[in-house]
């Protein structure tokens, strides 16, 4: 048949194996198809999936895998907190999502016969500029300032203002320096995923250091009291924030890099900076006026929203921009758990097949 779209003569189906969009209309709604995010159809482009925005790669059932583990992780910080080992929560809560996510690379086989190297360079690199970087904007601010709860004035600014501009800028080093190797260069997909890998590995570093004196002076066991609320940021909304800001100032870079900026992937790195720059220090804010944890939660999982479906949006743009490249062959679809005839979009599904893992075979 003839696409509707792009005029290239593809096999039957709901999608276009070329341009990827939905058959049957000349409608341009049917071309963006926000209606079904390319590297999960079954989801809306706007809808904030936490899982299948950061790791785009995992098929249906894989996905269901680690939403499964995640929930089992957030259950056992629950339980530490409940049982008194805050200490122990607290170090689950940094490494649930960087581990998971070195998973990830493993499991969906992502960069080949190397996830291992790959995942390490990232992460190990990442967590080191974490450390130092932290280590050194704390001299930016006096003593009281670090250890007090309410920061004010300068301190303010510096803290929650120029400390997130930093953090933005150095973040993503560990993922421009893979992409010096000519395998990790063409595809946006690769900017965004060794962005959220370093964005994470940049956190636990991070967070180390701001738990150090807490991690060595709180008791093994101590009463729970109101930690279940900075678990909460710990374990999800600071590394998502974290890892998406990153995500989206790698992937702009690469498609910038690619010849290909358009006003989205533009405005991918400024949402990325006001994001982490409105999350610190508007927290901070409402801690210093004594409102309650449960609207300050609110702030950040708000910012963590835009910023997942600011992620999706840019990737979406991009693999319906890049996926067509592909030249016609038999490709294993992840999304229906089958061989199908393409180039760069399932016929059935309309998954872009540049975000199915690396491997000649179908998932087990």
């Amino acid at each position: 048949m003839r696409c509707d779209h792009c005029g290239n003569e593809v096999p039957e189906g709901v999608f276009c194996t070329h341009c990827g969009a939905h058959e049957g209309t000349r409608d341009p709604r049917s071309l963006r198809r926000l209606g079904s995010y390319s590297a999960h159809p079954g989801e809306h482009v706007l809808q904030p999936g936490v899982l299948t925005t950061i790791f785009p790669h995992l098929g249906r059932r894989k996905v269901h895998e680690f939403r499964w583990v995640f929930a089992g992780g957030l259950a056992g910080i629950f339980v530490l907190f409940v049982a008194g080992f805050i200490t122990a929560a607290l170090c689950v809560a940094v490494l649930l999502l960087p581990l998971l996510y070195a998973l990830y690379f493993y499991e969906a086989q992502v960069y080949r016969d190397e996830p291992f190297p790959v995942a390490a360079a990232l992460g190990l690199v990442g967590i080191g500029i974490g450390i130092g970087v932290t280590i050194g904007t704390d001299r930016l601010v006096s003593s009281e300032a670090r250890l007090s709860f309410t920061v004010a004035g300068g301190s303010l600014a510096i803290v929650r203002v120029v400390v997130p501009l930093i953090q933005e800028a150095v973040k993503p080093l560990p993922a421009v320096a893979l992409r010096v190797r000519p395998a990790f260069r063409d595809q946006t997909l690769d900017g965004l995923v060794f962005g959220v890998a370093a964005g994470l590995g940049f956190g636990v570093g991070e967070s180390f250091v701001r738990f150090a004196h807490i991690l060595t002076d709180l008791p093994v066991r101590s009463t729970p009291g109101t930690w279940i609320y900075p678990l909460v940021t710990t374990a999800v909304l600071l590394p998502l924030l974290q890892g998406t800001a990153t995500g989206l100032v790698c992937a702009a870079g690469w498609r910038v890099a690619l010849g290909r900026a358009d006003a989205i992937a533009l405005a991918g790195a400024p949402v990325a900076v006001g994001g982490h720059v409105a999350f610190s220090t508007v927290t901070q804010v409402l801690g210093n006026h004594g409102w309650s944890q449960l609207v300050i939660l609110a702030w950040q999982s708000a910012v963590v929203v835009v910023l997942l479906v600011s992620l999706r949006v840019v990737l979406h743009g991009a693999l319906l921009d890049e996926a067509g490249e592909q030249s016609s062959a038999d490709r294993y679809c992840a999304y229906c758990d089958r061989t199908v005839l393409v180039e760069g979009f399932c016929p059935s599904c309309g998954m872009a097949l540049k975000a199915v893992p690396w491997r000649p075979a179908r998932e087990a």
